[in-house]
């Protein structure tokens, strides 16, 4: 079995070479439609640093968060709790997430600050200690768009913006409500207006926002 990134440059160069055949003469439709499907079928190129150890690595996350067992290996490494060395399986959906994220900003690199956490103090009901939840933040992005694109195109999920740190809390909870808050001064503000904004209709375009409540 191939690796999954080398798959990720195999169909990338299937569909340059296609490209560059279009030339003098045109793709036959079969043939760029299977690129296509293959393109949408092969998992997202994710390029990952870690903050605390300053180290990148670039995995192959597929859309609906699985992977090969080698990738889900050194992702589960990667993700470990910093505090006590101890290592969880990321939640799917959140992995689907993280992989949506990299697609919509291709190329971009995903600066993660923390994700598995069990140390002492942590809260029992934290998100991070089940493995469910991410704080990062994207290099050369803004927050708040990022920000209100997590919140506008997802449900059953949790939001934080944490402006003066500088990231974006995501995490699954296909138990509970959604949430968004933004983290001030050390309080979580529940409710904030971004949320509300958001998630607004556009109604002079006609597009209402569309909502993964799975994947």
């Amino acid at each position: 079995m191939l690796p999954i990134l080398l798959k990720i440059k195999l169909a990338t160069a299937a569909a340059a070479g296609l490209a560059a055949a279009a030339g003098p003469m045109p793709v036959p439709a079969e043939a760029l439609a299977i690129v296509i499907a293959e393109r949408a079928a092969a998992p997202v190129e994710v390029k990952l640093y870690d903050e605390n150890l300053q180290i990148g690595a670039t995995v192959g996350i597929h859309r609906d968060g699985t992977m090969d067992e080698a990738t889900a290996a050194e992702l589960k490494h990667l993700f470990r709790c910093r505090q006590t060395g101890r290592e969880r399986p990321i939640a799917r959906r959140t992995l689907a997430m993280l992989a949506d994220v990299a697609e919509k900003y291709d190329t971009r690199t995903i600066e993660f600050v923390s994700v598995y956490r069990v140390q002492a103090g942590e809260s029992p009901t934290s998100p991070h200690r089940d493995g469910r939840a991410i704080d990062f933040r994207i290099r050369g992005v803004p927050l708040t768009p990022l920000r209100d694109y997590l919140w506008r195109t997802y449900t059953e999920v949790g939001i934080g913006w944490y402006p003066a740190e500088q990231f974006i809390h995501m995490d699954s909870r296909p138990t509970l409500h959604d949430t968004a808050w933004t983290f001030l001064t050390g309080v979580n503000h529940y409710h904030p207006y971004w949320s509300e904004a958001a998630r607004r209709p556009v109604v002079e375009t006609g597009v209402p926002p569309r909502h993964r409540s799975g994947v």
